[in-house]
This record gives structure tokens, sequence and C-alpha cells, in this order.
């Protein structure tokens, strides 16, 4: 983990990041039973796209942290820290500028029996904050609320009422048919079509997945398999049970993976 995060703030202050622009929300982070981290008015987090293509992620600034992990950090960057029984600071590895001057630190963070590793940039463009890594944190919180994906300011989703003669295939095999359906179109992304659940002509071919994926604009997905052909084809459909409100129009409709094997016709034409 340390390795592949000094690789990647290697890359970061030596090239930068494709962009990034402070946010607007409250976030929270919670480790261990603390809260290790809330931003404020005064101490934004950054909205960071590493990456031209990726999704952004957050860096939270050094001042939005605990009092207890503050004042870890004024010791020293380079020794352990304790602040009380459950906190404690070890720095990892130190990135260093050509003239010897530290520009990142790889820093493992314990809360209680609970550890994270991050990155904190003490130079360069990203100078007092910290990159944090999402899957090691025990929850976190945009505005309070529980923290369901990073939305980008310049994505929208917008769904509308259709009525089109809709026809999926699996393998050339017709596995479901209606004529009405909600549009789903996402900014970057080809349009969606969902339809109602008994648009699916045989309901004893459906399996009731375990998965489950999060995401911040439409809430989380469960998925359904489908045996076409006595060939079972795993999480090929999905759909939103508690979906957010601004894609309430989905509640309980599926949607089907437009996969090599999969055809979705739309009024005849394969889309």
């Amino acid at each position: 983990m340390a390795t592949e995060l000094f690789q990647t703030i290697t890359h970061l202050t030596s090239n930068g990041a494709a962009k990034s622009e402070i946010g607007g929300k409250q976030l929270t982070l919670a480790l261990g039973g603390l809260y290790i981290a809330s931003t404020t008015n005064a101490a934004k987090p950054l909205l960071v796209w590493e990456e031209e293509k990726g999704y952004a992620r957050y860096y939270i600034p050094t001042e939005s942290l605990h009092d207890s992990i503050k004042a870890l950090l004024a010791e020293s960057p380079s020794t352990n820290g304790h602040a009380g029984p459950k906190v404690k600071l070890v720095n990892v590895e130190t990135l260093t500028s050509k003239g010897g001057e530290p520009q990142a630190l790889i820093e493992r963070l314990t809360v209680g029996s609970k550890s994270t590793t991050w990155a904190r940039f003490v130079d360069g463009p990203f100078k007092d904050f910290i990159r944090f890594e999402r899957n090691e944190i025990d929850d976190w919180f945009e505005n309070g609320a529980l923290f369901a994906g990073i939305k980008n300011p310049y994505k929208r989703i917008d769904t509308a009422a259709v009525s089109h003669h809709i026809v999926v295939k699996i393998d050339g095999e017709k596995v479901a048919e209606s004529n009405v359906a909600v549009l789903l179109n996402e900014t970057g992304l080809k349009e969606s079509y969902y339809l109602p659940a008994t648009s699916i002509l045989d309901w004893g071919a459906v399996t009731k997945s375990d998965l489950r994926t999060a995401c911040p604009y439409k809430g989380e997905a469960w998925y359904l398999s489908l045996t076409v052909g006595g060939k079972r084809h795993e999480n090929y459909v999905w759909y939103y049970q508690y979906p957010t409100h601004e894609s309430a129009a989905l509640q309980g409709l599926v949607s089907f993976y437009n996969k090599e094997n999969v055809d979705i016709l739309v009024d005849g034409v394969k889309i």
C-alpha cells in the first residue's frame, strides 16, 4: 500500500493533477469511533481529479483534523506521537524534492483498533492537504448525511417517461418486452432505459443477487441474474429499490447491461 501510494504522490508532486477545485460541501470522516476530520467554511476540502478521465476524490485540509491529531502533527512529522490512549500517528515514508526538502509524508493513523494510511502534503500545490484512502475509513459524510459517492459538479442526470416498443434479447432469446419505459440521460454516458419489472417474460428465470453498488446520483443498485438457455448470466439486470430523490422515477424499474451478447432494441433499432 505504502509503495503504491508513494508512486501516486510522486506523480502528483511532479506532474500535478488534471484538475482541482475547492469543494462546497462539509466533509466528515469517522475512524475507530472518532470523527477524525470535519471540514468547515474556513477549512474546505478539495475536489481533485488526479487523472483526466478519472473520478474526482476529496483531499481534506490538515486544519480540519481532530484536535488530538493536530497535536500529533505539531510534535514532529517524522516521529511517533501519542494523544491519549486511543490515537497514534506514525511516519511511514517521506517524499523529498531533489534538494532534499520534504514534499509529502506517508503516515499511518491509528484510532483504537482501526488504522488508515494517508499522504499529507507539506509543500507544492496540495500543501496542507491530505489524500486519504476511502475504503479504510469507517464512515464518511457529506453535509451530515451518510456518503454514497462523490458527485461531479459538472455532471447531471435527467429522467423522462417515454413510449417506445422495447425488446431485450440475451444470446438471441427475448427476455423482456415493454411499450413504456423511463429514459435516463446521464452526462458522459449512453442513455439507459428502465422498464417495468414485469417486462421480464419469465420471472422464474430470475435470481436475486447479493451484489450492491452505490451511485451518488441514483442510490444503491440491487442486481438480478437471468438464466437463459440453461446458462446463468450474473448481474445482468439492476434496479434501485430506494433511489435518490433526483432519480425517484426509477424506483423498482429494471435496466439491462448492454453487453456483447445483449441486444436492446428500441422501436426495432439496436442501441
